[in-house]
């Protein structure tokens, strides 16, 4: 049997970015609570307290000066970067499962929240999203005419 020899011309980065986006966008069709707006995906775990929702990002190495929060409606809207602690130019790898560059996740909050109570801190790797819960309005009852 003939020993062929092929040569890969890509970019290991390049390849790697595009295989992490075919499995996102296959993946996140069964998660409505979170979806992904591009760049390496931070997982998210959320869950609720007595009268609070928390939100918690697993975001180690992400400086928090590169961090942006913002809700609206029932969105909360992160984004930040995570930049490579070695900048070594061209390199060759070896292996690589951390993802570095920016990031950004819309997660769908499945209760009303309180704008005024929502509070965010980072530690030990991890973003902490506290939100208070809303009391319910009223419900009112409408007639058809």
């Amino acid at each position: 049997m003939p020993l062929i020899k092929i040569k890969v011309e890509r970019d290991l980065e390049q390849l790697h970015d595009r295989v992490r986006r075919l499995v996102d966008d296959v993946f996140h069709i069964s998660r409505p609570m979170a979806f992904s707006e591009g760049g390496w995906v931070p997982a998210v775990d959320i869950y609720e307290g007595p009268d609070v929702i928390y939100v918690v990002v697993e975001a180690a190495g992400v400086d928090t000066d590169s961090l942006h929060l913002i809700f609206e409606g029932q969105f909360l809207h992160l984004s930040g970067q995570r930049h490579s602690p070695v900048s070594l130019g061209k390199r060759r790898f070896y292996q690589m499962e951390i993802e570095y560059g920016p990031f950004e996740r819309i997660i769908r909050i499945p209760v009303a929240i309180d704008p005024e109570q929502i509070e965010a801190h980072y530690e030990n790797g991890m973003l902490i999203v506290e939100m208070s819960r809303k009391e319910p309005k009223e419900t009112v009852k409408i007639e058809v005419s």
